[in-house]
């Protein structure tokens, strides 16, 4: 075969290659189309198995809105907190004023019962994350006074590991946000909480951060 015939057969054999290449990836996409639409939990659980985690709360949320499954949009919510605080916040509003959310989160609390009672529960950690992600975009008095608000109405008086005033005071200290931390140091006085290890450490915390 002449080299004129050789360079033909490469382009043609190269061309048929593309070509199915190309075929293939259509095929993929389509898909992963159609699981997409039908079923986003299943690209939920395969999309954070490979790290994306923002990509895996939407996927969560499509499926909430398909299944009505709260469970779900717990899921989203979290996977979104800290990464898409936009959209978390709009998630946390709607789980925290569902009907199901008490009961959806004892049920998850019944699936890693404890016997340490000063463990947080998933209640505790879903109102703490929400406080952390109102506190990050709030840019008025107001929406930080939510947030607190939000903190110190779901943290229990025995004041358990994780609670969400616990968590909110942390977001706070960790940004070295003296203003916020003084507000929160007032919050802890006007409040009864047993004033156990956990609360002190915070406090103390607070107070260091708040007198910079």
């Amino acid at each position: 075969m002449c080299s004129r015939g050789r360079v033909f057969m490469r382009k043609l054999v190269l061309k048929t290659a593309l070509l199915t290449l190309g075929v293939l990836l259509v095929l993929a996409v389509a898909v992963f189309g159609v699981l997409s639409l039908c079923s986003p939990a299943l690209m939920c659980d395969f999309t954070a198995s490979l790290g994306l985690e923002t990509v895996s709360g939407d996927y969560a949320y499509q499926e909430y809105q398909h299944s009505g499954n709260i469970a779900y949009l717990a899921r989203s919510f979290e996977l979104s907190a800290g990464r898409d605080d936009f959209n978390a916040e709009k998630r946390f509003d709607l789980l925290y004023g569902s009907e199901d959310f008490d009961e959806m989160c004892a049920a998850r609390d019944g699936q890693t019962a404890s016997a340490d009672v000063q463990l947080g529960s998933y209640h505790d950690y879903l109102c703490g994350l929400g406080a952390c992600v109102k506190y990050r975009l709030a840019q008025t008095q107001e929406e930080y006074n939510e947030a607190l608000a939000l903190a110190v109405s779901e943290t229990d008086e025995a004041f358990p590991v994780a609670n969400p005033l616990y968590m909110l005071s942390v977001e706070a200290a960790s940004a070295d946000d003296d203003a916020f931390c003084a507000a929160l140091l007032s919050a802890f006085e006007d409040a009864d909480f047993t004033q156990n290890g956990n609360y002190v450490n915070i406090v103390n915390i607070l107070r260091e951060v708040a007198s910079e």
